[in-house]
């Protein structure tokens, strides 16, 4: 059909990075992000044909001509190799384009049935990266760069079942052709699916897709190396920039209560065998006529999170970071965990909130008991259905974050999620070798935790929950 819109066309062009090389002796390469790509011996004229792609790219339709038969053969490696960007065009000037982030999910061009509707993948989320706007999706091979005000109302348009046509009506500053090369880089991004003539989505039948809430698979997609190309692992990007946080975060106050350190080669001799203790472990939540000890809590603390030894490692530029040994597995040795017990009954301890500090094996008083501190036991005893009367000490468990993501991309959340389920498994082995009981939380609620710990919820605040007290006679 003609039209009589402004002209669009969709171009392929090599990713941001990818450059053609001056010829050496075995031939012309490719400097790519990830290294120079040797390509032997070619024609000149395919190396125009490349340079082309290093600059504005081509036209699908002129490379599918017999403009581009020499490149042919060569396009599915560098597709493959993650090096092809898709572009929508309009009036010469980018509109949208759909860059590569994964290596093992080539980015095949998929177009459009214009007689079938397609609606927007229900994990897919727009958000401002630099000076433009930007999609992208856990399910996504590609990011989607918004270079156009237009191409983001085309986002919008696409959170309903939409026909390329019906976009090119509501959108009128788009051209039918434009629309529907857009809904293909959807399709080819795997950010759109096509709707049925019942009117559910493909995604919509796969069972398995449809337990996966939207955090959780974008979480796992972001954390995992395989479907993203951000900077992932230790890469100390804020070295020079800001300086890393103390191994140990310590409190100013008087009012330190001194823990009992029990002598560990007795205990060596005398626990309970490792199977046995882990064969035995169990949640527990029926407790003991008479509440746990502040000497039991001591040992337990002590067993479990007291700090062995503060190291020191000197990084590029004279900056000093702190890491150190505690009697469970940390990221790194960062140990970004803090305990902080919230007392409601214990023999020998007052109530009230308080803080571990693990070095000099003491609690901090933080604050007395509250209608605050009430409420987060409460809601520990409806999250493990306990009876809150009988409750004796719930341990709060908040990250530093900063000990992380100052070292860490990509991995500095999951790896504190991964900490918290070492130390749980930590306290639960020595509880039961303690004869106590012990019972981790499946939530919390972090706002409050920081009110009452009086925490900047960004720098600090609560990841885990987990109960402890006497062990009833059964």
């Amino acid at each position: 059909m003609d039209e009589t819109w402004p002209h669009s066309a969709l171009v392929l062009c090599f990713r941001d990075g990818v450059r053609l090389a001056e010829p050496q002796e075995g031939g012309f390469a490719l400097e790519t992000p990830s290294g120079p790509l040797a390509l032997g011996p070619i024609s000149p004229s395919l190396a125009d044909t490349l340079g082309l792609l290093c600059g504005h790219g081509m036209a699908l339709a002129t490379l599918q001509g017999a403009e581009g038969l020499e490149l042919s053969p060569h396009l599915s490696e560098l597709i493959r190799w993650g090096l092809i960007c898709y572009r929508v065009t309009r009036n010469g000037a980018p509109f949208a384009t759909l860059a590569p982030t994964s290596g093992q999910l080539p980015l095949e061009h998929r177009s459009i049935n214009v007689k079938k509707r397609y609606v927007l993948s229900r994990f897919a989320y727009c958000r401002p990266d630099g000076s433009q706007m930007v999609l992208e999706s856990p399910l996504a091979r590609g990011r989607l760069a918004l270079h156009d005000s237009a191409a983001v109302f085309l986002v919008g348009l696409c959170a309903r079942p939409v026909r390329a046509s019906h976009l090119a009506e509501v959108a009128q500053r788009v051209s039918e052709g434009t629309a529907r090369e857009f809904l293909s880089l959807l399709l080819t991004a795997g950010m759109a699916c096509e709707v049925d003539e019942d009117g559910r989505s493909q995604e919509e039948r796969i069972s398995e897709l449809r337990q996966w809430e939207f955090h959780d698979l974008l979480f796992h997609a972001a954390s995992r190396l395989g479907r993203h190309d951000r900077p992932y692992g230790a890469t100390m990007r804020f070295l020079g920039d800001i300086p890393p946080l103390p191994a140990l975060r310590r409190y100013q106050t008087d009012q330190i209560i001194e823990l009992y350190r029990p002598d560990m080669s007795v205990l060596q001799r005398q626990d309970r065998p490792f199977t046995e203790v882990v064969e035995a472990r169990r949640s527990i939540k029926a407790y003991g006529r008479h509440p746990i000890t502040l000497r039991q809590l001591g040992e337990f603390l002590y067993r479990v999170a007291r700090t062995r030894e503060i190291r020191q490692h000197q990084l590029p530029g004279g900056v000093l970071f702190e890491d150190s040994n505690r009697p469970y597995p940390s990221g790194g040795a960062s140990y970004e965990l803090e305990l902080y017990p919230i007392v409601h009954a214990c023999r020998g301890l007052a109530q009230g909130v308080y803080h571990y500090e693990p070095e000099r094996h003491v609690l901090s008083l933080l604050s007395g008991r509250n209608g605050l501190s009430d409420s987060l036991l409460e809601q520990a005893a409806l999250a493990t259905t306990a009876a809150p009367p009988r409750l004796q000490v719930l341990l709060i468990v908040t990250a530093r974050f900063q000990r992380l993501s100052w070292k860490y991309e990509s991995i500095a959340y999951a790896t504190v999620l991964k900490d918290v389920g070492v130390l749980y498994q930590t306290m639960y082995l020595v509880a039961t070798a303690m004869g106590l009981a012990p019972c981790a939380v499946g939530g919390g609620n972090a706002d409050l935790a920081a009110r009452i710990l009086g925490l900047d919820y960004l720098a600090e605040s609560s990841v885990g929950e987990f109960l402890l007290g006497s062990r009833g006679e059964d």
